[in-house]
């Protein structure tokens, strides 16, 4: 039985005799249908995948070779994702491979590989043919199924560190900005879940197969409240910049986790005087007026790296110290409507760079969002701790800061003051 598309191009229904396995079916399908063995060869690229269904269960690969059941089978034609588990959906390449390569189909048979003169000369000699022919089957067939495996679920390759294993550094997403800023909590989630309409960061778009009930997504909305007949109050918080967060935590002048990241709070003269790229690198850039980026949108790669300090291979921590100033807050509407919190959202990478052709690595990262409400005679300055896994003596650590989404006054700086080992 053909489901779907295949069963309205081809028939919904086909009878043969003597099938010793579902593997002689869809061969016997292909031959007398030689396009349905193009669409099935070619499917995986529109991201459709197979069900070979006999008796309420679905097949495997390694079942296409099984005595054949008495009950009908079904092919079923499935919309397939982009990775991660199948659950038994079958690539169309993988099927075809398995009826026409594995041990017994004999497409590599031994007229393939001998000639059809072998097989009339001696009974040893078509007996070793077609040994052959069935080992190549074989080692074929494993070759094709290897890739249709890796188009089901592709796998990342991991980079070999110094000592040839895998040692994961810091790595931490933070929440986003809380309360009243933008109508998002920072709670992103990458789940769609039913007809609803959602909005935020983050937020899943769906894509569409067939006839579905879905909500919309809102990817842009600017409320405007003003009320001359009752005016808004000055500010919904006392202004105090000792009351900023770090996703979503109070940040202390001890080294604490703040939203899973080590965290700790200077003093406001705190500086990085001098550049010893063994200790610790001088940056003092940033984003916002003056600075080499705007805070709307902008990345900064640290030209200057740290040596990757010498001695035991343990792992290394890292401190990268920031600093706000000249005011962090928003307004609910235009100027002088209510002050709200303001917040940044940046992310954080230590890129381990790699001699000997290897390639970099991001060895460390952190999604931060700071969020408060203090004004210019404030500045914060701040400091994260990163774990960054073991490493060649030789390599690098090189510091990206990317602004990841921002809503603050226009005059807000945030600048990177430098990074190194043991700053906090």
């Amino acid at each position: 039985m053909l489901a779907g598309e295949l069963g309205e191009k081809y028939g919904t229904q086909h009878e043969y005799y003597n099938l010793r396995t579902p593997a002689d079916a869809i061969k016997l399908l292909c031959i007398n249908y030689p396009q349905l063995q193009k669409d099935l060869v070619t499917a995986h690229e529109n991201g459709i995948g197979y069900k070979l269904i006999q008796s309420g269960a679905a097949m495997g690969y390694d079942e296409l070779h099984l005595p054949f059941g008495s009950k009908p089978m079904m092919l079923v034609p499935v919309i397939s994702g982009s990775g991660g588990s199948t659950s038994q959906i079958l690539i169309g390449v993988g099927l075809v491979a398995a009826s026409f390569l594995l041990p017994g189909a004999g497409l590599f048979g031994a007229t393939s590989v001998f000639g059809v003169g072998a097989l009339t000369t001696a009974a040893g000699t078509a007996t070793l043919a077609t040994t052959i022919g069935v080992s190549l089957s074989a080692v074929g067939a494993s070759m094709i199924l290897g890739g249709v495996a890796n188009l089901i679920s592709p796998q990342p390759e991991l980079p070999k560190l110094a000592n040839n294993r895998f040692d994961n550094g810091t790595n931490v997403r933070g929440t986003g900005a809380q309360g009243v800023t933008r109508g998002a909590d920072g709670q992103q989630s990458y789940g769609f879940s039913g007809p609803a309409n959602t909005v935020g960061t983050g937020a899943t778009v769906p894509v569409i197969y067939g006839e579905v009930i879905t909500g919309g997504h809102l990817t842009a909305v600017n409320l405007q409240i003003t009320d001359e007949s009752d005016r808004l109050a000055k500010t919904i918080v006392a202004p105090d910049v000792s009351r900023t967060t770090i996703n979503g935590e109070r940040i202390k002048r001890a080294l604490k986790p703040a939203g899973g990241l080590d965290t700790k709070k200077l003093k406001s003269n705190f500086s990085i005087r001098t550049t010893d790229a063994d200790k610790k690198v001088s940056v003092n850039q940033g984003f916002g007026p003056g600075q080499v980026k705007s805070l709307d949108d902008g990345r900064i790669i640290q030209n200057n790296t740290l040596k990757y300090k010498k001695g035991d291979n343990k792992r290394k921590k890292i401190d990268v110290v920031f600093k706000i100033e000249k005011g962090l807050f928003d307004r609910i509407s235009g100027a002088g409507s209510t002050e709200i919190p303001g917040f940044i959202s940046y992310e954080v990478k230590l890129v381990l760079e790699r001699g000997g052709g290897n390639p970099d690595f991001v060895g460390a990262s952190a999604g931060v969002t700071v969020q408060g409400l203090f004004h210019s005679n404030e500045t914060l300055v701040y400091g994260h701790r990163f774990e960054v896994p073991r490493a060649n003596s030789t390599d690098n650590l090189r510091l990206e800061v990317e602004i990841v989404d921002v809503e603050t006054i226009n005059r807000t700086r945030l600048t990177i003051i430098g990074y190194g080992y043991d700053l906090l």
